[in-house]
């Protein structure tokens, strides 16, 4: 059973919004896993998923259970990502409010 799981949007679309996937999404995915598999985490997951919602605010990811929204992020991100997924303190400078929140 894993402790921790990160969703990130990878949505792509072709309307004037930003997307998530384009915008970085899928360079966060691969960055935090790299790390993870460096770190022999293997109780900690990470999920490509579609649109979260704030699409201004994106790169978007979510982390369950501790329901820790996070926007704006960048593949540069991912060592902070990977030390909340394994148990340490939340990225306080890029958690924002859940959408509707």
């Amino acid at each position: 059973m894993s402790r921790r799981h990160l969703f990130v949007c990878t949505s792509t679309r072709a309307s004037g919004k930003p997307a998530c996937g384009p915008g970085g999404g899928d360079a966060i995915i691969a960055a935090v896993q790299t790390l993870l598999v460096a770190r022999g985490a293997t109780d900690v997951l990470v999920t490509p998923c579609g649109c979260l919602g704030p699409c201004f605010d994106g790169p978007n990811a979510v982390v369950y259970p501790d329901g820790i929204w996070y926007g704006g992020l960048a593949p540069d991100d991912a060592p902070r990502l990977v030390h909340h997924l394994m148990g340490g303190s939340p990225f306080a400078e890029k958690i924002t409010e859940p959408p509707g929140g």
